[in-house]
């Protein structure tokens, strides 16, 4: 087992891995493509030969921009990728909320404590609630750092949710890494409303099987019949394969060789690789 020969081996062995028998292949962005500015050794080449070859694939992340300020900062490092072809924590929760609130003659009524990237997706699409004497069907939350959270927003938010509001988080991430360190995520702006309101919030992202099944019916395909692979064994390993995927483990993220070693069946990976160079030679 290659699990196994990673408890004693200092050197990871190269992986053969057939990629052409599955539909879609599904690649993690931070961690497995890129970290912060810089795409990882292999990335651009892989992609690259997905595209040459026409490949159904795509670029996740957990990220609360648009598909096209993702696209924007891949290209920033050499990396072409349509919109099309990137899926967003944001681009997962402005699908459902699409879906659970729109009707043939109504416009969802959202109140917008997120991301200038939700307001690009949902604008025009669903009617802006601005204060909390108005009906509102979700509040969408982000981090507390960005535009739409000041504080008096923030106390707008509570008291739509009390009214009777759905609070619909990006993802459920507790912190993210900044330029300056740790930062409130999603998930902790996200659990102080919920108490302040006393509601439960619906989460979006990975590993959220919401996220996945989103994704699939974008793609036109069976989760079974799709592969991904990410650095991160809760959000993309474990949410994958609460779905049916197979995953691929890459160590050029968050997740260690001793990591690997240690995880329990549920969440171990079909393989695991150094890097996305292992997959180099791997038939698409």
């Amino acid at each position: 087992m290659l699990l196994e020969r990673l408890r004693s081996s200092s050197t990871l062995p190269r992986v053969p891995v057939d990629l052409s028998r599955f539909d879609a292949i599904l690649l993690d962005l931070d961690g497995t493509v890129y970290h912060e500015e810089h795409a990882l050794p292999g990335a651009v080449e892989l992609i690259r030969r997905l595209q040459e070859r026409g490949r159904a694939y795509a670029c996740l992340t957990n990220s609360t921009s648009s598909p096209e300020r993702i696209a924007a900062r891949l290209q920033r490092m050499g990396v072409g990728v349509d919109p099309a072809h990137i899926y967003t924590a944001a681009a997962a929760t402005a699908d459902y909320v699409l879906e659970r609130f729109g009707g043939q003659s109504t416009l969802p009524r959202v109140f917008n404590l997120a991301t200038e990237g939700i307001h690009d997706m949902l604008d025009g699409r669903v009617h802006w609630v601005q204060d909390e004497n108005e009906p509102c069907d979700a509040v969408i939350c982000g981090v507390p750092l960005n535009v739409f959270a000041t504080p008096e927003r923030q106390r707008t938010a509570m008291l739509l949710l009390r009214a009777g509001a759905e609070l619909v988080a990006i993802c459920a991430d507790r912190i993210y890494p900044s330029p300056r360190g740790l930062e409130f995520g999603v998930g902790a702006m996200a659990a102080m409303l919920a108490y302040a309101a006393d509601v439960n919030p619906i989460y979006c992202g990975k590993p959220e099987k919401l996220f996945f099944h989103e994704l699939c019916h974008r793609l036109a395909v069976q989760s079974d019949r799709c592969i991904l692979i990410g650095d991160n064994l809760e959000s993309d390993i474990a949410g994958a394969k609460s779905v049916g995927m197979h995953t691929i483990l890459t160590l050029s993220g968050i997740t260690t060789k001793d990591d690997a070693a240690r995880v329990p069946p549920r969440v171990r990976p079909d393989a695991v690789i150094a890097d996305l160079r292992d997959l180099g030679d791997a038939a698409l």
